[in-house]
C-alpha cells in the first residue's frame, strides 16, 4: 500500500511544480505518518521550491516542516535555520512561531528547560501581537508541560480553551496553520487530564465529538489515539479486561513509526491488576527496551519499574533487580531536577503573567464603563442601602459562624488518625514513626489497608502510609506551630521528596501544604481560646506568633479563610459570652 502511494505521488513530479505552498503542505501531511522517506523528499522539494520562488514566509514553513521530520541532531539545525530566516523577513508572526517550534522540537527531545523557554517566548510574543492561533497552540504545549509536572487540573483548564478555539476555527486553512491537528491533539490530551482528575463522565461526550469528526472527515489515522485514551480510562475505572482489549486494538490499528508506550504501559498494568504478572512483566520490560534506546521516559511510566523491581525480587533475579533500581535512581533524578525548574517558570512567567493581564483587561473596561454625573447621586443612596443591608446581614452571619465554632469539637487531639478510623478493623494501631525517624518500612496488612494507601497512581503504598504516619505525629507534637516549617523542610525530616509529600498530603488531608498547616495553626488557637480565657486577653500579633504564623496580616487571612469571621471579632463575642453567661 505505502509503496502503491509512493509511485502515485512521485509519477506525479510534473506536476507538483504547479501546486501552491497550501496543497504542498497538505500533502506533506498525508505521507508523513505512512511513509516517512517520501515525506522527506517532499520537504526538500519545499525547501528548494521556496528558494527559488524566494518566499521567505514559504521557506520559514519548509524548515519548520523539515525540523518535525528528520531526526537528530538535523532536526535542531532546521529550527535555527526557521528562525534566522523568521528574522531576515522581519516578520513578528513568523519569529513567533520559529520560538515555538523550537520549544516543541526541543520538548520532544525531552529537553523541557529550553523548551520552555522558547514556548513561553512565543506565548508573549502571540499576546503581544494578538495572534490568537499561535496563543492557542502555546497554550496546548504549557499544558502538555504542565501534564508531564502532574497539574492535570491546571492543564485542563488551558485544554478546555484549545478545544474551544481550534473546534471554532477547524474548517480554516492558511499557510501555515493546521487547525484540524491541534483540535483533534487538545481532544487526546483533554481525555487524558480528565481520566486522571476523575472526570471520567466527562469524557464520553468528548470521545463522541472526536469520533464523529474523524469518521466524517475519514481521518482514520487518528481513531487509535482515541480508542487509546478510551482504554486507559477503563483502566483507572478498573475495567481491567475492557482496558486490555481497546489498548491492544489501538496498537494493532496504528499506522505510525512511534513506539507507544501508553498502551503498552496500560496492558502491563492492567494485566498486573488481574494477577497475571508474568504477563504484564514482559510489557514492562518492552518499555525498558524503549528507554535503553532513547533514554527518556516520561514519569507517568514509572512504576513500570517499580513493578519489575518486585517481581525480579519476588523470584531471586538480583542482577535484574539492581538494573531497574538503577534506572528508576536515575529517571528519579532527572525527574526532580526538572520539576523544580519547569514548576518555578510556568508559576512566575505563564501563569502569573495571565492574572496581570486579566487585572488590565478589567481595569481597562472599568475606565470605559464611566457613568454619567447625573447617576452618582442614584447610585450612593443604593450603594448606602446595599451597605447596610450587607452590615446587618453580615453581623447575623458572623453570630452563626461564632455560634458554629463554639460547637465544633476539638480537631487537635491525640486521637486516632482520619486514616485508621477508615481502616480499623479490630486491629492494633501500628507503631507510629517518630519525626526525625527514617521511613520505616511496614507493610499494610490487607487489601484494604493496600487499597487505602494506593490512592495516588505512581506511589508505593508503603510509602503512603508510612508519611501518613509521620503526619499524625507532626500533629500530636503541635510541630505546626513552628513558624520556620515548611514543605520543603517537612519532606527533609521525613526522608522524602517534596512531590511525593505535597501530593499526599492534597489527597489524604483534601487540601494543598500551606492550607493543611495553617488550618492546624488557626484550630489549635481556636482551642486555646475556647479552653483558657486568658488568651482572650492575647492581641492578634502575640496569638498570631503562637500559633506559628510569621505575622498577623497572615493569621488573620487564614482564620477568615477558614471561619468567614474576623479572630477579632470572634475574641469579642467569645468576651461577652464569658459575661452573659457569669
Amino acid at each position: 500500500m505505502i509503496l502503491l502511494i509512493s509511485n502515485i505521488f512521485f509519477s506525479q513530479n510534473n506536476n507538483i511544480e504547479y501546486l501552491n505552498y497550501v496543497k504542498i503542505e497538505k500533502k506533506i501531511d498525508s505521507l508523513y505518518d505512512i511513509n516517512h522517506n517520501e515525506g522527506i523528499k517532499l520537504v526538500k522539494f519545499y525547501i528548494k521550491k521556496s528558494k527559488k520562488d524566494k518566499n521567505n514566509e514559504a521557506l520559514f514553513y519548509a524548515y519548520r516542516y523539515a525540523s518535525k521530520i528528520f531526526s537528530s541532531p538535523q532536526n535542531f539545525q532546521y529550527t535555527d535555520s526557521a528562525l534566522i530566516t523568521s528574522k531576515i523577513s522581519n516578520n513578528k508572526n513568523l519569529i513567533t512561531d520559529a520560538y515555538l517550534n523550537k520549544g516543541v522540537v526541543l520538548m520532544d527531545a525531552s529537553l523541557y528547560k529550553l523548551a520552555l523557554d522558547n514556548i513561553l517566548t512565543a506565548n508573549k510574543y502571540s499576546l503581544d501581537l494578538k495572534n490568537p492561533y499561535i496563543t492557542n497552540k502555546t497554550k496546548y504545549f504549557i499544558a502538555q508541560n504542565k501534564i508531564y509536572l502532574g497539574l492535570y487540573e491546571d492543564a485542563n483548564e488551558e485544554l478546555l480553551q484549545c478545544i474551544s478555539y481550534f473546534r471554532e476555527n477547524v474548517n480554516k486553512s492558511s499557510l501555515g496553520e493546521d487547525n484540524e491537528k491541534y483540535y483533534l491533539y487538545s481532544l487526546m490530551s483533554i481525555l487524558d487530564t480528565n481520566t486522571k482528575i476523575g472526570k471520567h463522565s466527562q469524557n464520553k461526550p468528548f470521545l463522541n465529538e472526536a469520533y464523529s469528526y474523524i469518521d466524517n472527515k475519514d481521518l482514520n489515522i487518528y481513531k487509535p489515539y482515541f480508542i487509546s485514551c478510551d482504554g486507559v480510562d477503563d483502566y483507572f475505572l478498573k475495567n481491567y479486561k475492557s482496558a486490555i482489549k481497546k489498548l491492544s486494538e489501538a496498537i494493532r490499528l496504528y499506522n505510525d513509526q512511534w513506539p507507544h508506550i501508553t498502551d503498552i504501559f496500560y496492558i502491563g498494568l492492567s494485566n498486573w491488576k488481574l494477577g497475571k504478572r508474568d504477563v504484564a512483566v514482559k510489557y514492562f520490560e518492552e518499555i525498558d527496551k524503549e528507554y535503553d534506546k532513547s533514554k527518556k521516559l516520561n514519569p507517568e511510566f514509572r512504576p513500570a519499574y517499580e513493578l519489575l523491581i518486585k517481581y525480579n525480587d519476588s523470584i531471586g533475579n538480583r542482577d535484574k533487580q539492581l538494573k531497574y533500581i538503577n534506572t528508576l535512581m536515575a529517571l528519579d533524578r532527572n525527574y526532580e531536577k526538572n520539576y523544580k525548574y519547569l514548576y518555578t517558570k510556568i508559576n512566575k512567567e505563564y501563569d502569573t503573567q495571565k492574572l496581570i493581564n486579566e487585572k488590565n483587561k478589567i481595569e481597562n473596561s472599568l475606565k470605559n464603563q464611566r457613568t454619567i454625573i447625573s447617576s452618582i447621586l442614584l447610585i450612593t443612596i443604593l450603594a448606602s442601602l446595599f451597605y447596610w443591608n450587607r452590615y446587618n446581614s453580615l453581623q447575623k452571619k458572623y453570630k452563626e459562624k461564632f455560634e458554629e465554632i463554639i460547637a465544633q469539637k476539638p480537631n487537635i487531639e491525640k486521637s486516632e488518625s482520619q486514616a485508621q478510623i477508615e481502616l480499623k478493623e479490630g486491629k492494633q494501631k501500628q507503631k507510629t514513626l517518630k519525626i526525625n525517624d527514617k521511613i520505616k518500612i511496614t507493610t499494610p496488612k490487607n487489601s484494604s489497608e493496600l487499597e487505602f494507601y494506593n490512592k495516588i497512581p505512581g506511589l508505593n503504598p508503603i510509602l503512603v502510609q508510612n508519611i501518613l504516619e509521620q503526619l499524625d505525629k507532626f500533629e500530636e507534637e503541635l510541630r505546626f506551630t513552628d513558624n520556620q516549617m515548611s514543605l520543603r523542610l517537612l519532606s527533609e525530616e521525613f526522608n522524602t521528596n517534596i512531590p511525593y509529600l505535597s501530593k499526599i498530603i492534597n489527597v489524604y488531608k483534601g487540601k494543598n501544604f500551606n492550607y493543611y498547616i495553617n488550618d492546624l495553626r488557626i484550630d489549635y488557637i481556636i482551642e486555646l481560646l475556647k479552653n483558657d480565657a486568658t488568651y482572650l486577653n492575647y492581641d492578634i500579633k502575640n496569638l498570631a506568633s503562637l500559633a506559628g504564623f510569621t505575622n498577623a496580616v497572615n493569621f488573620s487571612d487564614n482564620f477568615q479563610r477558614k471561619f468567614e469571621i474576623k479572630p477579632s471579632y470572634f475574641i469579642k463575642m467569645m468576651k461577652e459570652n464569658i459575661k452573659t453567661h457569669s
